[in-house]
């Protein structure tokens, strides 16, 4: 059997990139990107589904509605979270691991397409995206969802190649297992059963084929027959199909155009992505057009592989992963988590540009080919990974900070406090950023203190929450403490103007929902007394089960 990497050039290259991977995800891993509320909602389900009781916060969690998020995420994170403690950095390990195995992904994908060169260009095209960087580091379900997708796409590709119903049977196993870890990768499960039939179609065997698609739509939908099992043996079918309603309430509240209206939207929203997504901003380099977004693109429609027609597999698989995101969703280049469903699958497109550019190095340069397409690749991803790096050592400077927690140091000492006055059984109000910080099992954030008064609001979804589904009385006057983020920061304008500008996820977003604002009112008007004051972080107590004063 040949060794994996044969020659000395390849062996470096994979060290150096472990090593890289390393120095670019692993930096200020528990504090940089600032902590975003997804987070600590996906903390919250991971660490109360592994103790047996799955819910967010103070709704119970049927992973329907108003959380539609498949268990396997939490899983694998509630068993790390068990065992090493619950904090931020072990699910953030697990996204930097999952980025790791997506660059192992991809090296084999480049190497079944073209070569092992190609296969470490693809893996090194996607190591040193920042993006990348960013969003497999904060704690959601995405990032693992793309990569199993990666996965599966890969075993598409040999199976395109060699036609071994094995190769379909794993794409159909990797397809359930991402779609077991977030909805947004359910298409591919259409496009591995049509890849079976039109490859085996060709062959002109119709038993052939109709055993083979069969085979592979029933490994492929397993999560999905097995869930629907599960929950209408645990909750009955009526329950499972009355969550459904709700959640389909949630998608008719949002616009659902025609036919050719919906291919328009979905055509400008992948045409959005690739040649008009901003960067991060300042202070990093390159701030203002995603380059790698629109070279990772481009790439797709020229792919230097020799399998013609996988010149065809290769974009139909990119665009099916694509519309699983973008039927939902219109705001990808601002939050652009989602995307990280089919970023990995991208790199081989940006791969495929160095590879092209190599190419012509080498008719350039006659006496030194090779050594000008190196030049060329390693030149190119040098900058993406400096970019990268920047944020990594220092800090990223993403397009939604204002919505993340300001100071790490802040809320700690804040829950820190908080923690040290009340016991297991009480009951906190606190941002949903910080949620794992707090010790109570019973814990808040203001939003749903209104939606259980009856006051709906965005958060988490635009429609009512039935009572049924909180599982204890989440009121106001029910809390001890109140813990909030609203503060003031001093800025100079570029014309030299001092202004003061509110910072803090209640200061700039959670008080402009309905219902919360009047809740905190009627903190002022019983005269809560503030406990607690660093940063941006404010606790107040509640004075009928806190009799202590500042």
């Amino acid at each position: 059997m040949k060794p994996l990497f044969s020659t000395k050039w390849e062996r470096v290259f994979a060290i150096a990139l472990v090593v890289a991977w390393a120095a670019l995800f692993l930096p200020n891993l528990r504090t940089n990107p600032n902590w975003y509320g997804d987070e600590g909602e996906w903390m919250e389900k991971s660490w109360t589904f592994i103790h047996g009781t799955p819910r967010v916060g103070p709704i119970i969690d049927d992973y329907v509605f108003p959380y539609p998020y498949p268990p396997l995420y939490m899983v694998v994170t509630g068993a790390l979270l068990r065992v090493f403690g619950n904090d931020i950095v072990v699910a953030r390990a697990l996204g930097a691991v999952t980025a790791l195995a997506a660059g192992a992904i991809l090296f084999w994908i480049g190497t079944r397409l073209r070569d092992k060169r190609f296969g470490l260009l693809c893996a090194a095209a996607f190591l040193v995206y920042s993006e990348a960087n960013v969003n497999f580091r904060w704690v959601r379900s995405h990032p693992m969802a793309g990569t199993l997708a990666l996965a599966s796409v890969g075993f598409l590709i040999r199976y395109v190649q060699e036609k071994r119903l094995r190769d379909a049977i794993w794409a159909g196993l990797f397809c359930s297992l991402a779609t077991a870890t977030n909805y947004f990768a359910y298409p591919l499960i259409g496009a591995v059963i049509v890849t079976v039939a039109v490859v085996n179609g060709r062959e002109w065997k119709l038993a052939h084929t109709w055993r083979d698609v069969a085979v592979v739509a029933a490994v492929a939908g397993a999560y999905a027959g097995l869930f629907v099992l599960w929950y209408s043996t645990a909750h009955g079918w009526g329950q499972l199909m009355t969550q459904v309603g709700r959640l389909t309430s949630v998608a008719s509240n949002e616009v659902r155009p025609k036919f050719g209206s919906e291919v328009k939207r979905f055509v400008e929203n992948v045409w959005n992505l690739g040649f008009e997504t901003p960067t991060q901003g300042p202070p990093l380099p390159w701030s203002g057009h995603d380059w790698w977004l629109t070279v990772a693109t481009i790439g797709f429609v020229f792919l230097p592989t020799r399998n013609w027609r996988l010149r065809l597999w290769m974009p139909f698989w990119l665009l099916v992963l694509m519309y699983g995101v973008f039927q939902k969703l219109n705001n990808v280049p601002l939050f652009f988590y989602p995307a990280t469903i089919f970023l990995p699958l991208m790199a081989v497109g940006f791969a495929g540009v160095l590879a092209w550019a190599g190419d012509l190095a080498k008719r350039l340069a006659v006496k030194s080919g090779e050594e000008a397409a190196g030049t060329v690749a390693v030149l190119v991803l040098a900058g993406f990974a400096w970019q990268s790096a920047s944020g990594a050592r220092g800090h990223f400077h993403t397009r939604i900070d204002m919505w993340t927690q300001q100071s790490a140091v802040d809320a700690e000492a804040a829950m820190a406090f908080v923690n040290s006055h009340t016991t297991k059984d009480d009951f906190v109000i606190v941002p949903k950023q910080i949620y794992w910080l707090a010790h109570c099992d019973r814990r808040s954030m203001l939003t749903f203190c209104a939606r259980y008064e009856g006051v709906e609001n965005d958060m988490p979804v635009p429609t009512h929450i039935p009572r049924a589904l909180f599982w204890f009385d989440c009121r106001l006057e029910q809390a001890k403490y109140l813990v909030m983020e609203y503060g003031l920061e001093h800025r100079i304008l570029p014309d030299g103007r001092q202004v003061q500008l509110p910072i803090g996820i209640d200061a700039v977003y959670t008080l402009g929902l309905r219902g919360v604002r009047e809740i905190v009112q009627r903190t002022q008007d019983e005269k809560w007394p503030i406990m607690f004051h660093q940063g941006a972080y404010l606790v107040l107590a509640n004075p009928q089960l806190v009799k202590e004063t500042p």
